[in-house]
């Protein structure tokens, strides 16, 4: 399954967007300060306030770079919260020192462009990374930080645009730090149903492939005890076909667990035609019903993946006749190779009741699967005393075709 969000191509465009935002983020934070210094910020009256203020923000980042790797997002977001809050306390005291009688800090230049451009990354980082609730008051008090800042001393021309300015950055660092978050939780979530799909496919493959010889273990047990005692040569050969049954439960269990320890393996073979004769051959029930299988047109080149969804309806049905109609005579199986399709019916012969009239989990499962491949599939009493099992299968499946 293709996704944008996985692969090592994507992964290494991530970091090196990350390296170049870190870069151009130093860059202008180092611009921001040697403006500061040449408009002689840091020599006023509010000097002391303003080395506090901007003292705050670097704190955040720096909380958020040790605390990265450990992933506390409650934490980042306190302390972009706390780096708000000192910066408006810090503008607050700026306005009261300002408003005092013959005080010359009135006309002082409190703009302090590092610490706008400082909050306004700590804003970005709290709302990527920070924890959801903590994260939007934190943001809140931040945008009132970087807005308030330059009219914190005295509310000029000048002061009011640089606010308006400081208004757009915000929203630009908002919204690009809300996209990267929700493209973030969208990956996750991929992940979570990718992981899904996984599970569910490994859980059909053990009823398909597992489930299959662990009920004709029971059977052939069964019917051993019945024979034992009055012709013990039977129960040496259904002993025989229980050692060859397990043998193949195991193999395939084995070969579904090795599957999940790599990326790209599939779980299971995918079965071809001539393991398709093969489990038909091999299929026999207690009261010595046996299948028989037709083939119609070129079998031997049906492709793979239509050719394991064959694989995978046969054996189901023929688990479901050995545990629902053990005394069926004969079960037909027919499969052809049509030029755009492939078309499967396996039908078994009741001599009474016992047919089963509702769908159970492994039916389910092949319609899903079958659905999935674009096919149609349909199981049931046909009418004519058979119970019949359909399955019409493209050759170019559906999900293949797509996107």
């Amino acid at each position: 399954m293709y996704s944008p969000h996985f692969g090592r191509g994507s992964s290494r465009t991530r970091r090196v967007l990350f390296r170049l935002g870190a870069v151009l983020v130093g860059s202008a934070l180092v611009l921001a300060l040697a403006a500061d210094y040449r408009t002689g910020v840091y020599r006023t009256p509010v000097a002391f306030q303003a080395r506090l203020s901007a003292l705050a923000p670097v704190l955040a980042v720096a909380v958020w770079a040790v605390r990265r790797r450990r992933s506390d997002p409650r934490t980042l977001a306190v302390a972009g919260a706390l780096a708000g809050a000192v910066s408006l306390a810090c503008s607050a005291w700026m306005r009261g020192v300002a408003d005092r009688q013959g005080s010359s800090a009135g006309h002082a230049d409190a703009y302090t462009l590092f610490e706008i451009t400082a909050l306004i990354v700590v804003l970005v980082v709290t709302v990527r990374y920070g924890a959801a609730w903590p994260a939007a008051g934190a943001a809140l008090l931040l945008c009132l930080a970087v807005v308030l800042r330059p009219v914190a001393v005295e509310a000029t021309e000048n002061s009011l645009i640089l606010a308006m300015f400081c208004t757009l950055a915000v929203c630009a660092g908002l919204i690009g730090a809300l996209v990267a978050r929700l493209a973030a939780v969208d990956r996750r979530r991929h992940a979570e149903q990718v992981r899904l799909e996984q599970r569910l496919t490994f859980a059909r493959d053990l009823h398909d492939f597992v489930a299959h010889h662990v009920t004709g273990i029971v059977v052939q047990a069964q019917g051993a005890q019945v024979v034992a005692a009055s012709r013990p040569e039977m129960a040496a050969s259904a002993l025989g076909q229980i050692e060859r049954a397990a043998a193949e439960a195991l193999r395939a269990l084995r070969y579904m667990v090795s599957g999940l320890r790599t990326e790209e393996a599939a779980l299971l073979p995918a079965g071809g035609a001539e393991q398709l004769r093969t489990l038909v051959a091999a299929f026999a029930l207690p009261g010595g019903g046996r299948a028989r299988l037709e083939e119609e047109g070129p079998v031997d080149r049906l492709p793979t993946a239509a050719m394991a969804a064959v694989h995978r309806v046969t054996m189901e049905s023929l688990t479901n006749v050995r545990k629902h109609a053990p005394g069926a005579r004969q079960v037909s199986v027919t499969l052809r190779a049509l030029p755009r399709s492939a078309e499967l019916d396996i039908v078994n012969v009741l001599p009474g009741e016992g047919t089963p009239t509702a769908a159970g989990y492994g039916l389910v499962g092949l319609e899903e699967r079958v659905t999935a491949e674009g096919g149609v599939f349909r199981a049931g009493p046909d009418g004519s005393g058979h119970w019949r099992v359909s399955a019409h299968i493209p050759l170019e499946s559906a999900w293949r075709d797509g996107p």
